[in-house]
């Protein structure tokens, strides 16, 4: 018979932690400008904040990070601001001109699934993740509105912006998944 009941101290690789801590560090940055998002389009009634944001940074370190230590990287287009069952929009068209995005959609009866609606509000957000300054749309805009145009704030005139682009319900508790529109 063998004893199982001692612990043998495992040897601690260093370079495993900074790997680690670094993993997080780059997740955390990328996700604070977005935290109160996250909040909505993570949450819902029956969970907490540390659990909204804990869900947006598991789905980050497994998916967004990529690479080797020490050369992490965030690949943007994998990111998920938001998740839920709304229907996404079926982007047409999505344009910048000077300080300026434009953005067309189809709006048919084909697109839109059991829990959404034609009054779900759409949400842009223009993430700028070198200076770690995002915005949304002030304005409310609708799923049937098939079209938006928003100006950005000065703090993006001129910089590239990744979008991100999701919807929700009238009473801000139904989600869809973000979608990532690209760099512009």
């Amino acid at each position: 018979m063998r004893v199982i009941s001692e612990f043998k101290k495992q040897e601690k690789d260093p370079t495993r932690r900074q790997a680690v801590q670094e993993r997080f560090r780059l997740a955390r940055r990328f996700l604070n400008p977005l935290y109160p998002l996250i909040l909505k389009g993570y949450g819902n009634s029956k969970c907490s904040v540390q659990a909204a944001f804990g869900r947006a940074m598991s789905h980050t370190l497994t998916n967004v990070i990529k690479g080797e230590f020490p050369d992490f990287r965030i690949e943007p287009s994998l990111a998920k601001i938001s998740n839920g069952m709304l229907s996404p929009l079926a982007v047409n068209n999505c344009t910048r001109t000077v300080n300026k995005i434009q953005l067309t959609w189809d709006a048919s009866e084909s697109n839109i699934k059991e829990y959404s609606q034609w009054d779900d509000q759409v949400i842009l957000c223009a993430y700028d993740i070198i200076s770690a300054h995002a915005a949304i749309n002030e304005q409310p805009v609708l799923r049937q509105d098939t079209q938006m145009a928003i100006d950005l704030p000065s703090i993006l005139h001129a910089k590239p912006v990744h979008l991100y682009l999701f919807l929700h319900d009238r009473e801000e508790k139904l989600y869809s998944r973000s979608q990532y529109l690209g760099l512009l």
